[in-house]
């Protein structure tokens, strides 16, 4: 008991320690859209529409392009009177969507003469939630992997520290999209601060002396080094929308636990008392940040990204299919703007290298 009470002591010592001297880690955020971004369509909606619609048994012959015109009009109607995909109105994301295809096709088919099946909607928003639905660009992996390089140059627990986001006007399927098509990401949402643990199991584990079990931090796990992007942010689980600021700083939110959750992780638990790594998640934080975002979109992306104070590359690939690009006027030369995504990662390099390798944003304890 003599000895638990110095270990308790020493922890709150070191606790008040890590309080009081914190280490304020530099940041470089670079986030990207989804949809347009990082995937496309595999074909077009309309196409992937009817040939799913003609599975579930619907024999009515529907032009593609009536389908088309069909389904903006009910996504325009549907985001109106139910913005967000139904965020606090509907059930869940699903029934926004069902909502939206038995709209787009009941304005082409003669209910009449022939029901829309009934499984259609949700067989559609499982097709939509897949890799079954969209490729990855090409130029996707090679820009993950210039980030991969940055990120273990720049690896140590006590910064700079280089955080890798997807900031999306989507609900939550893009991290079942992103997980078909090879791609990893972090968390949406901020872990519980009840520790995880019920009293019978604090108890047992006081019993059984697993003392670094009971000590680690809520946010232990919050950081993968493996993962391709550290956080996702899509509009629905955030209650916002680009380009309003209230996504970007529901994205920033995501962003403050990560410096102390890799700092927690680095503590080398076979040598150090078992409460080291919580102080060290206690004592790191986001410190001087800078932040780019990269999206397909001009008043989404780029407008929203500089409506909030961050950098911005509007990308514009040219000759592609289902770019989302929005008209950008003529006159808007000062839009930065990249044709791809190996063109990006070229530019956040070089922003990345001047930020740190001179050392000009230091790191050094508050």
């Amino acid at each position: 008991m003599t000895q638990l009470r110095i270990g308790a002591l020493a922890m709150l010592k070191d606790a008040f320690k890590a309080l009081t001297m914190r280490q304020k880690v530099p940041v470089f955020v670079v986030t990207l859209d989804a949809l347009g971004t990082l995937y496309r369509f595999r074909e077009p909606v309309a196409v992937q529409y009817r040939t799913v619609a003609q599975q579930c048994g619907l024999q009515a012959d529907i032009d593609s392009a009536r389908l088309d015109a069909a389904f903006r009009s009910a996504f325009k109607h549907y985001n109106t009177v139910y913005p967000n995909y139904g965020k606090g109105q509907l059930r869940d994301p699903e029934a926004w969507w069902t909502k939206l295809v038995n709209r787009a096709f009941r304005n082409l088919v003669d209910v009449d003469q022939q029901h829309i099946p009934h499984d259609l909607g949700p067989r559609l928003y499982q097709h939509f939630s897949s890799g079954e639905a969209y490729e990855l660009y090409p130029d996707v992996q090679p820009f993950l992997h210039t980030l991969r390089m940055l990120k273990g140059q720049f690896g140590g627990p006590d910064g700079p520290l280089i955080a890798t986001g997807v900031v999306t006007n989507s609900d939550p399927r893009v991290r079942s999209v992103l997980q078909d098509l090879g791609l990893t990401a972090g968390p949406s949402s901020l872990p519980r601060l009840d520790f995880g643990q019920t009293i019978a199991e604090t108890a047992s584990r006081f019993r059984n002396q697993e003392y670094r079990a009971l000590l680690a931090s809520p946010f232990v796990d919050y950081f993968a080094a493996d993962n391709d992007f550290d956080f996702l942010c899509t509009s629905y689980e955030a209650g916002a929308e680009k380009p309003d600021i209230n996504v970007w700083l529901a994205a920033r939110q995501l962003i403050i636990p990560i410096p102390g959750s890799r700092a927690e992780q680095a503590v080398d638990t076979s040598t150090s008392a078992p409460h080291r790594g919580m102080t060290e998640c206690i004592r790191h934080e986001v410190g001087d940040t800078a932040w780019i975002h990269i999206g397909d979109e001009y008043s989404k992306d780029y407008v929203g990204a500089v409506g909030a104070d961050l950098d911005a590359l509007l990308l514009r690939r040219n000759g592609d299919r289902d770019s989302g690009v929005s008209s950008v006027a003529e006159d808007e030369d000062s839009v930065k703007s990249v044709s791809s995504l190996e063109e990006a990662a070229m530019v956040v390099s070089v922003m990345v290298q001047e930020r740190f390798a001179s050392g000009a944003v230091t790191d050094q304890p508050s």
